[in-house]
Order: structure tokens, then sequence, then C-alpha cells
């Protein structure tokens, strides 16, 4: 809340209720000497009184402390309220700097953006978060440009699709783009990406069937779908290997498949399945717009689930559907 107001404002209410806790404390003490102690004072030793207990002094003059039950407990609730308001107040007044050097200690330490030879990222959301461990996993130069790219990778802030955020990445010197967004978006990003470099490999995003001519149309050298994108394929993509594709070969004998999970096998684990016996090696699990990659044997089947997985030519039809 005091973060939203200018200094000038916090200083000034910090200081009208320093005046205010003061005024109330003097005000207790001449009530509490006169009409319970019984004793005559001045508004000297009053705000003397104030000050030196919300500032913790410890000590009071002869005469000056009080000596009443009342008045010891008006002094302990008072130290309290004195207290709160100081240390609130110096909160108020110091934590907007703090949280500022703290920005910019994290701004100064941002991780430096590749100048060439990298990846460029468009997007920030899931399927973005599991592409980038991936390539940091792999020790490949990469970038994220979205409106609200993280701090812990490479980033730049901005529109995908503008020119000048795109130059922030260098993308004139990049390798490959991923575009991670929408198709309307990805088209965009596209063309704008291929007037500064025609030379790099361009990776898109795409649920729709009809939206792959146009993204190909736009510059775009591959179409995958979400559940597709696994990052154990990524680094022959980027490095501009095409040798193998989702519906046919890769890897020589081996093909890359999908298997909806019905009732019959909801519930079950891969483990209890014999899913890599029957079948083949599950690489990857599309649920509910996440992908699982890299499941382990002990992971539970739900309704709907695409399972993603190798098959080689060892591995005959069981009948599992």
């Amino acid at each position: 809340m005091w973060s939203s107001f200018p200094l000038k404002n916090r200083l000034l209410i910090f200081l009208l209720m320093l005046i205010s806790t003061i005024l109330v404390g003097s005000l207790g003490y001449v009530i509490i000497k006169t009409y319970v102690e019984h004793e005559s004072t001045s508004l000297t030793n009053a705000i003397f009184f104030s000050i030196a207990t919300i500032s913790t002094l410890g000590h009071y003059p002869r005469g000056i402390e009080l000596t009443s039950d009342v008045g010891k407990w008006f002094t302990i609730l008072y130290l309290i309220l004195g207290m709160g308001t100081i240390f609130g107040g110096i909160q108020a007044l110091v934590s907007p700097w703090i949280e500022m050097k703290i920005r910019n200690a994290i701004k100064e330490r941002k991780i430096p953006i590749p100048k060439d030879a990298h990846v460029v990222l468009c997007g920030w959301n899931d399927i973005a978060r599991e592409v980038g461990e991936y390539l940091q996993m792999v020790d490949i130069p990469f970038v994220i440009v979205a409106k609200d790219a993280p701090l812990n990778f490479p980033g730049v802030n901005g529109d995908p699709g503008d020119m000048d955020a795109l130059k922030l990445a260098n993308v004139e010197r990049a390798s490959a783009l991923i575009a991670l967004l929408d198709e309307k978006k990805n088209v965009v990003i596209t063309l704008t990406a291929r007037r500064l470099n025609r030379e790099m490999r361009i990776i898109a995003l795409s649920e729709r069937e009809e939206s792959k001519n146009l993204l190909i149309k736009s510059g775009v050298d591959v179409v995958i779908s979400r559940e597709k994108l696994l990052r154990s394929l990524l680094d022959h993509w980027i490095k501009g290997d095409f040798t193998h594709i989702f519906s046919g070969e890769i890897f020589g004998d081996l093909k890359i498949k999908e298997l909806s999970v019905g009732k019959d096998m909801a519930g079950k684990s891969l483990k209890e399945l014999r899913f890599r016996e029957r079948v083949g090696t599950a690489i990857g699990i599309y649920r509910r717009g996440l992908l699982i990659t890299n499941p382990k044997a002990e992971e539970i089947l739900k309704e709907g689930d695409i399972v993603i997985f190798m098959e080689g030519e060892n591995h005959a039809d069981t009948g599992i559907q």
C-alpha cells in the first residue's frame, strides 16, 4: 500500500502519524498524572514522557514516570503503539528504496543474450518452459522473447511479433526460431523474423490443420502440434536435421506414434500395462494442455491422455487401444 504513494506523501503521512502518537501519549500522561496520581505536571514533562517512551529510551528523570498501576499499563500499551508507528513508518520510507535496489541488482545480473548461432523462443508458456529447460540441458544457447519473459532465462521483454524486440534478441544472427503462440501471432512472428533473417530455421506451433499451409507460406520450415513438441527431438530440428518426421521413421527402424487412453487403460500405470514390452517406449504424455515428458513407469494414466511413444519393428500390435 505504501509503495503506491510518492515519497513526499509517505513522508507527510509518517510525520502526521508520529505527531498524533506523541499527542495521544502526552494527553494520556497529563490525565493519569492529574486525575489518577493526583500530581501536577507540565506540557514539557508530558512531551518528554511521550518521546522517551516511543524511542525506547528506557529512562525517565525523577518525577516524570508514571508510578500507578494504571500509569504503568498505559506506558506498556503506549510503548507498543509508539514502536509500531516508528518501525512501520521507517519501513514505509525505506522499503521502496530497498526494492528499487534489489530490482536494479537483478537487472544488472540478468543473463546475457546470446549474440549468434542461438535459438529464439517466441512466447512464454508451459511449452516454452519445457523447451527452454531442454535447450539449457543440452547446452544450446537461446533467448526468450515475450511480454513477460522470465528472469531465470535469457530474455527480452516485448511483443515477439515486433521487429525491435526481435532485433534485441539478435534474431539476425540466430540459427533457429520457435514460435509458440497461437496461429495468427505465429504468422506475424514468422513474417517479421523472415525480414530479418532468411537463413534460420523457423518452427511454429499449430493446433489446426487448416493453419499449417498459411504458416508454411509465411516462411515456417516445420509446423508442429502441441502434443508432438517433444524436447527429445528439438535438437534435431534446431540443427536442421530433418531426416525424421513424426509420422515416419526416425533413428532407423524406430517410429513415433500416439495412443489415446480409453476407459480400459485409465487408472493403470505404464508398468501395470507392460507398456514398454507390449507397445513401445513412452516418451511423453499430453494431458489437458500439459506435456509430461519422460514419464516414469509408475505414472498413472487418465482417460483422455495421449501417450506419445517410440515403436520399433520388434513391437507387434498387442491390441491395446
